[in-house]
């Protein structure tokens, strides 16, 4: 007797949230659509304001011109193969013997 009371409470629960899920979703996935159109609304009006009121030194560049701010310094050559000695060729010589 406690099983079958067991399996219809279960069905009942499970239908329950079936339904439940059914009418959240949607619901649920609507609101999430609207936030991100929202942020990817908000981020396109942000870039679009920044370059029509930048400053004068903070101008857009034509196009073709190219303006690098900022040069990594260039390391020194390594001389690694100058210092380390004297190197021979060899060849290798196979003997005939069997």
């Amino acid at each position: 007797m406690g099983l079958l009371k067991f399996l219809v409470i279960a069905i009942a629960v499970l239908w329950l949230v079936r339904l439940v899920a059914r009418l959240l979703f949607p619901w649920a996935m609507r609101k999430m659509a609207e936030k991100v159109m929202g942020n990817a609304q908000q981020q396109y009006q942000q870039r679009n304001t920044t370059f029509s009121g930048a400053s004068p030194h903070q101008r857009r560049q034509p196009d073709g011109k190219v303006r690098i701010d900022y040069m990594p310094p260039q390391d020194k050559p390594k001389n690694g193969a100058k210092n380390a000695g004297e190197f021979v060729d060899f060849e290798e010589i196979k003997s005939t013997t069997e």
